[in-house]
């Protein structure tokens, strides 16, 4: 298997556990009554974190060739958009009543650590296969 193949695999693999944390928390907000707005500010941060992996992942320009001022503007766009469904992600935590703030922050980043903890274990095992020449 190839490295791009590898990656492809990691990929798939941070899709699935994301959305096996998000159907988690889902099914806790529907049997734990108390945790209500916990789980509710989990569900809203984890909804923001997924469109920033989503973002990562798909401007990560794997085949995009794009160099220099190009990607530069392209990762500041991704930057900037990612910022800007945080600030509504908490906005709305803060305004929407039963919903808690901290909860929601930490559903965002939920979504980032599952990103390092999968570009990690990638990165950690890269090079253990020999390369042809």
């Amino acid at each position: 298997m190839n490295d791009m193949q590898r990656l492809d695999a990691r990929i798939r693999w941070m899709a699935y556990v994301g959305a096996a944390g998000l159907l988690l928390t889902a099914a806790v907000w529907a049997v734990a009554l108390p945790w209500r707005s916990v789980m509710n500010g989990l569900l809203l941060g984890e909804a923001g974190g997924a469109y920033a992996v989503y973002s990562m992942i798909r401007y990560g320009h794997r085949h995009g060739g794009l160099e220099g001022k190009a990607l530069f503007a392209s990762g500041m766009l991704g930057m900037f958009t990612r910022l800007a469904v945080l600030a509504a992600v908490m906005v709305a935590a803060v305004k929407l009543p039963n919903v808690n703030p901290y909860a929601a922050l930490i559903g965002y980043l939920l979504g980032f650590v599952l990103v390092f903890v999968g570009l990690y274990g990638y990165a950690r095992n890269r090079g253990e296969t020999p390369k042809e020449k």
